[in-house]
């Protein structure tokens, strides 16, 4: 089985995921089930989703954590009411899985669980957060900075930093580069220094002058 597995991994084939899927709803020990949730997670198909939710509760912690990042992986229409329930769960790494890919998948709903999960330091849960929040969501999140610790907030910067205008506001961001400059820290300034380096052409010009500005110690927000 686990040859069998090997091989329709390696070919890439979607049609093979099918065989696996099958697999896991009759069982098997738990070496060839954890090659067959990395088989179906290498092949990315939608269709998966319905044989790896149930193994997003499977009581082994290896075999749920590899499901929930095969769901994600697959990017089912199921996954995102699992993620935001293994958000929930006593497993930490499971529940930064579940961030992770909360934000991945684009799961506006849950974002109110995603601020509930920031105070259990899950920092997977700021990324997502500076992928989804709008408007005044965005507002709270920038509201925790200097509450919650650094190494927890800093994931959502450079991703509320890149997004577009339409989704966050300039004076927003230009708020957050301020702040950063402010901290005159080493991990601070290389969070600037990523934005910029990722700032997209298209970006807001007055973004990018903030972060050129703040980068040589000027404010973010003023012209010279």
């Amino acid at each position: 089985m686990l040859q069998a597995l090997d091989t329709i991994q390696k070919s890439g084939d979607p049609a093979g995921a099918a065989p696996v899927e099958a697999l896991l709803a009759r069982g098997a020990s738990a070496k060839v089930l954890l090659r067959a949730i990395e088989t179906l997670r290498s092949l990315g198909q939608a269709s998966s989703g319905g044989a790896l939710v149930p193994y997003t509760r499977h009581r082994a912690p290896e075999l749920r954590r590899s499901a929930l990042r095969a769901l994600i992986a697959t990017k089912s229409p199921l996954a995102g009411d699992v993620l935001r329930r293994a958000l929930h769960g006593d497993d930490p790494v499971q529940r930064s899985i579940a961030a992770r890919g909360l934000g991945e998948l684009d799961v506006r709903a849950a974002v109110p669980e995603l601020f509930s999960a920031l105070p259990k330091d899950v920092a997977e849960a700021a990324q997502a957060l500076g992928l989804l929040c709008t408007g005044d969501e965005c507002e709270r999140l920038l509201g925790l900075l200097g509450k919650l610790r650094f190494d927890v907030m800093e994931s959502a910067v450079v991703p509320l930093l890149l997004r577009p205008q339409a989704e966050v506001s300039d004076e927003l961001k230009l708020k957050l580069i301020e702040y950063l400059r402010r901290m005159a820290t080493q991990p601070a300034n290389q969070l600037l220094q990523t934005a910029l380096a990722k700032f997209p052409p298209d970006g807001s010009p007055k973004v990018k002058r903030g972060l050129e500005r703040a980068l040589k110690g000027f404010s973010a927000t003023e012209e010279p």
